[in-house]
């Protein structure tokens, strides 16, 4: 609804003093990340036939009516088939219809409200199973959002989301429905450096698993007066499935004061706490764990000295509960830094630190030591450095152990590089090192480490129509003596966006990563009895190999085969590393069970008007098993959204 008077607001009663609100002027509440420079809609004056204007003539009186609205929607049919290596293949027909609405409320910088409504119908068939031909589902979804005072120093964003997963392309099998509520209200003054915001989220699925609910409030505080600046944050969550549920708390505190330049101290302190209660075949048990902490960190820089150093204090404490049982334990330490730039090439630093528990043992350290570098040598097209470090250390605990240790390495490094082109820059490096260490007191040893490594990147950056980085390395390190053992990494990483040409384009942020790790315990041989009775001793030995993938690759054509109009998507993403962080009250998170370790998802679209069909071939491992799915639909548009 809107108000228009005299000073130009729309009128609903006059068509040709109406104004609709194109795109590039108004956008829905869910779209608008930036303040938009959204003025008063102008209504045109008119002369009465007195010499007055007729605004002036009705300058005491408004008039109420409906505000722009711009809509439009879809009509679509589809058609999708899901396969499984561990559930029966299924055939299902979707058939949705959406609408979609925007529009403001009073006026453009009063509020912007959006909706957008689907009612989504599926019917479902099991290969072989004929009873599963009446297995239909209705289901209403959509989402709606609310931004007041969107321009204001006082914002307030609201929204809420249905979503059905049987209506998009992604694999089904539990039919995931997700409700997704979203509060958040930010202030800042006026006059004054500080700012506060404060939030409610609320995420619930529902499907074969049962229901999966998050609710998480959180706000924060932040303040700078003079040299003075202040961040204050809270977040408290609550997880509740089927079997388990679990709180989650956190308080936190950072503090930052800058004497000069030269002088600075930052103290963090925190509180965070969680809960969990497991309950299965009417058993249920609760485990308590808090944990509070404070951080004090200074640092010393002066311009014009060759001494730097640095300080730091921390207090922390921690109590678990488990089924009646707590332990807790408090730790007061700190500890203190310095080095002495003695020149271009040496460095002198030395460090000492002290622990206290709350059982009152005290445990200290100390270390001095001596680094040289030497200046960088030019050979041919390489660049030779070598560099050399010699430390000894001692270290204390209230038991009445102490612990020596002397280490010293030496090493070197050869670098070069390429100019394959103007754009293009190609890196690559060659580095080995030794390190001798000796251990005197409890648990006294003697190693020497022997490390290799190379590297190779390449850099491109042609402007806007490619940016690239690609970089492999590889690190072997072998330790021989009283704990040897031996570890190796590759690494291979590619980042960047390549314009191929007017019409598609590629885009990578793809990490690749191998390690294997191997030791022995030559000190304490393992015994093993044979079939007679009689001891074998065999050296203990321990192999261990990981292989991780992470990230995505993308590639896009619009105009693919040469056909206009036809446009194709391929996005890869890897994802081998397991996230459970919406246990622990994070609401954007997906259950585990239905995330995809691997996933290759490729999509043609072909449009003719407001025509769209689309194809979708979909594969993806999700927990070890392979999944294919096939989801073919054509969508009609209408409306003007």
């Amino acid at each position: 609804m809107v108000a228009a008077d005299n000073t130009g607001s729309a009128s609903p009663t006059t068509g040709s003093d109406a104004k609709v609100v194109g795109d590039g002027d108004f956008l829905p509440a869910d779209e608008l990340n930036a303040e938009p420079a959204v003025a008063d809609l102008p209504v045109p004056s008119r002369n009465n036939g007195s010499g007055a204007t007729s605004g002036e003539a009705a300058a005491s009186r408004k008039r109420w009516g409906m505000a722009p609205v711009r809509w439009g929607g879809t009509l679509s049919v589809g058609l999708r088939h899901n396969s499984s290596e561990n559930s029966t293949a299924s055939t299902a027909q979707v058939y949705e219809a959406r609408l979609r609405a925007n529009s403001y409320i009073w006026k453009p910088y009063i509020a912007l409200v959006s909706g957008d409504f689907a009612l989504t119908t599926v019917r479902t068939k099991e290969s072989g199973d004929i009873a599963s031909n009446n297995l239909i589902g209705t289901s209403v979804t959509g989402s709606g959002s609310l931004s007041l005072f969107p321009q204001s120093r006082f914002p307030f964003n609201a929204s809420l989301a249905v979503s059905d997963s049987r209506s998009e392309g992604s694999f089904s099998d539990s039919n995931v429905k997700q409700t997704r509520l979203s509060l958040r209200q930010d202030y800042r003054p006026q006059l004054g450096q500080w700012s506060a915001a404060a939030g409610y989220d609320r995420s619930e699925l529902t499907g074969t698993f049962g229901s999966d609910t998050v609710d998480r409030v959180f706000g924060n505080y932040s303040n700078t007066l003079g040299k003075h600046s202040v961040n204050l944050s809270g977040d408290f969550s609550n997880s509740r499935t089927v079997d388990q549920s679990s709180k989650n708390y956190f308080l936190g505190a950072i503090h930052g004061y800058s004497f000069s330049d030269e002088l600075s101290l930052n103290t963090n302190a925190s509180i965070t706490g969680q809960q969990f209660d497991l309950g299965s075949q009417g058993i249920s048990s609760t485990a308590k764990t808090q944990s509070t902490q404070i951080f004090s960190y200074a640092n010393w820089t002066p311009m014009d000295s060759k001494w730097r150093g640095s300080a730091n204090l921390r207090y922390f404490q921690t109590s678990n509960t488990i089924r009646g049982a707590s332990f807790e334990n408090r730790t007061l330490g700190g500890a203190a830094s310095a080095t002495y730039q003695a020149s271009r090439n040496l460095n002198f630093f030395g460090t000492v630190g002290l622990n206290v528990d709350s059982n009152r043992r005290t445990n200290s350290n100390q270390s001095l030591g001596v680094s040289y570098t030497g200046d960088p040598l030019r050979l041919g097209s390489y660049d030779y450095t070598w560099f050399s470090s010699a430390s000894v250390a001692n270290a204390t605990s209230g038991e009445g152990s102490a612990f020596r240790s002397l280490n010293g390495s030496l090493g070197h490094s050869l670098v070069r590089s390429w100019q394959l082109s103007e754009q293009t820059l190609l890196n690559g490096s060659l580095n080995q090192s030794i390190t001798n260490s000796r251990t005197t007191g409890l648990g006294s040893s003697s190693t020497t480490t022997l490390g290799h490594g190379a590297s190779l990147s390449m850099q491109a950056n042609a402007g806007d129509r490619l940016t690239g980085y690609l970089s492999a390395s590889f690190s072997d390190s072998r330790t021989r003596g009283d704990a040897a053992s031996n570890f190796q990494l590759l690494n291979v990483q590619l980042t960047g966006n390549w314009r191929i040409d007017g019409n598609s384009e590629l885009d990578s942020n793809l990490t690749w990563q191998w390690s294997r790790q191997q030791s022995e315990n030559l000190n304490q041989p393992v015994v093993l009895i044979d079939e007679f009775g009689r001891p074998l001793f065999r050296e203990d030995t321990s192999r261990t190999g990981n292989t991780s993938l992470s990230g995505g690759v993308g590639y896009g054509h619009r105009r693919f085969l040469g056909i206009r109009g036809l446009r194709y998507r391929l996005d890869f993403r890897a994802n081998t590393n397991r996230d459970d962080s919406r246990r622990f009250g994070n609401p954007d998170a997906l259950r585990e069970q239905d995330r995809a370790t691997l996933d290759l998802d490729q999509r043609l679209f072909y449009r003719i008007g407001r025509l769209d069909t689309e194809l979708q071939y979909r594969i993806a491992e999700i927990e070890g098993q392979r999944n294919q799915l096939i989801f073919f639909r054509v969508i009609r548009e209408f409306g003007s959204f």
